[in-house]
């Protein structure tokens, strides 16, 4: 008996460094990545390198490299089937068999190999077909798609079926699959997936998930959309860690697993219609324990009713701004509850009251409950303030008991040096008198969006006056790729005092120091 290719995918879909965690190896971050002891040599110094993006360990010693059930075997003398059924039970996953023999193995193996080489001869004949018919191109320019975007995401044409072609990878980056879409109106079905197969399984994918990775992390912050098409005109309007599903399916466990390892904060940004609509619906169902938990954040944006992304932005709206002020899955849905709420139909308020009590007392914290619980009392007395506190009191009295007994954990190394160069840049540009001081720490910045202001800080720095210099670093970020103005626009306009002392000074020094010394970054 052999492990279905079903249970092998979800296992190669693992983060690689939960694996070895839970093998009881020891692993220390270095930037994106961990390093632990190598297996394949007297390793007395850690030099074995484990990437969640790539999905296998490295030595630069040995130069010896595996993924997670190469790992497991050699540590523990197993064969191929025990490291998978050992990764799939320390992991909760089912670990499905199938019958076959080391003959029919080998041969899955090449067939894999040889759906690899289809799929990518199949890409290169694609492009080659856009080039030369010019109606696909003519498609591309009406759908507003620049050149240099078509060839970022290796847009093609499929003559045979007169659809531009957009290519699927799968989280490693390799080639697996296609989604092709019609460019003659009338033709149905307007989209058409390749099908299930052995390197493509459309539950296990996310189009652009391994493009938007470096972006995800960077800004710690995912948009889900519909469409492969709204994730491209993301891409051009500067929106470059927005990703889809292959379909309005909800994401499936080990999605969800790879996606938190680079962000806990998730925005929706769905078609503003009845499949629009569901999509959210299946997107919170699966993850409303994690959010109700505070384990991730989720916003939703509400497009204008009828648009998705893609039709928003061509009509000039601001999808930055939708973006950053979308609000909290929680204050959507009480919203569209109360918004569509008959306050003449008795019944339907004790139903809504219902629904709202029982979700509500699921949040984990005491704060957030009691703020939704007042909100939702207002909103259902219709702003009468003793109606509100009586219907709040109820929601207080009738909810159930949670015990919070999740411990309170030191925020990891990454999370704190990005806190503190985040107050170290925005102090040397707020505050010329101490620049002096802070000088040495500046060129220790580890965060990119840090670096590149902190470039740009420096190169003006010899041709502008202190007073000038916080107006042109305005202007340039201005003109600069969105996200830096997403990240960095709080920095060169702070709402708050900067008001830091030399005991603080001291402070982001000794931090500096520590968190460094914690990651074995070098200098």
């Amino acid at each position: 008996m052999a492990v279905a290719p079903e249970t092998i995918e979800k296992i190669k879909g693992l983060p690689i460094s939960s694996v070895l965690e839970k093998e009881g190896s020891f692993l220390k971050r270095i930037g994106r990545e961990f390093v632990t002891h190598c297996l394949w040599h007297n390793d007395k110094n850690p030099s074995l390198t484990v990437s969640d993006d790539k999905g296998f360990v490295f030595c630069h010693v040995c130069q010896e490299h595996n993924d997670a059930i190469g790992y497991v075997q050699r540590k523990h003398g197993l064969n191929f089937r025990e490291a998978c059924e050992r990764i799939a039970s320390s992991h909760g996953i089912q670990c499905l068999f199938i019958d076959e023999d080391d003959k029919a193995n080998a041969e899955r193996k090449a067939q894999l190999e040889a759906s690899y080489y289809k799929t990518e001869k199949a890409q290169e004949q694609f492009r080659a077909n856009l080039l030369t018919h010019p109606e696909s191109i003519t498609f591309l320019q009406n759908r507003r798609i620049q050149p240099v975007t078509s060839k970022e995401f290796g847009i093609g044409f499929d003559a045979t079926q007169r659809r531009i072609t957009i290519p699927i990878h799968n989280y490693t980056g390799r080639l697996v699959g296609f989604t092709a879409r019609t460019i003659d109106d009338n033709a149905k079905p307007k989209y058409k997936n390749t099908e299930n197969n052995l390197i493509f399984n459309k539950s296990e994918l996310v189009f652009n998930e391994y493009k938007a990775s470096d972006c995800i992390r960077e800004l710690d912050e995912c948009v889900f959309v519909e469409g492969h098409l709204d994730v491209i005109s993301l891409w051009q309007a500067g929106v470059k860690n927005a990703i889809a599903l292959q379909g309005t399916a909800s994401p499936s466990d080990s999605i969800i697993r790879r996606l938190t390892r680079k962000t806990k904060r998730f925005t929706l940004c769905m078609d503003a219609d009845a499949g629009g609509r569901i999509a959210v619906a299946k997107f919170l169902e699966s993850t409303q324990d994690l959010a109700l938990s505070g384990q991730i954040d989720i916003k939703i944006v509400s497009l204008p009713d009828g648009n998705d992304p893609d039709d928003f932005i061509k009509g000039g709206g601001d999808i930055l701004a939708l973006i950053a002020n979308a609000p909290s899955w929680l204050d959507w849905i009480l919203d569209s509850w109360l918004n569509e709420l008959n306050f003449n139909d008795t019944l339907k308020i004790q139903q809504v009251e219902t629904q709202l009590k029982d979700l509500l007392s699921k949040i984990s914290s005491q704060a957030l409950r009691s703020h939704y619980f007042d909100k939702a009392a207002i909103r259902l007395a219709q702003n009468k303030q003793t109606v509100a506190a009586e219907i709040a009191k109820s929601f207080r009295e009738n909810a159930p008991r949670i015990s919070n007994s999740r411990s309170w954990r030191k925020p990891g190394s990454v999370y704190t040096r990005k806190l503190v160069e985040r107050r170290l840049i925005r102090l040397y540009i707020h505050r010329p008198e101490i620049r002096w001081i802070l000088e040495p720490l500046m060129d220790k910045i580890y965060t990119p969006c840090y670096i590149w202001l902190w470039l740009r800080t420096k190169e003006l720095s010899d041709i502008c006056n202190a007073e000038e210099l916080i107006h042109v670093l305005k202007s340039i970020l201005i003109v600069s790729e969105p996200y830096y103005m997403q990240q960095l626009r709080p920095l060169l306009a702070p709402t708050i005092i900067i008001d830091d002392n030399e005991m603080s000074i001291a402070h982001i020094e000794d931090i500096m120091t520590k968190v460094i010394d914690e990651e074995g970054i070098l200098d």
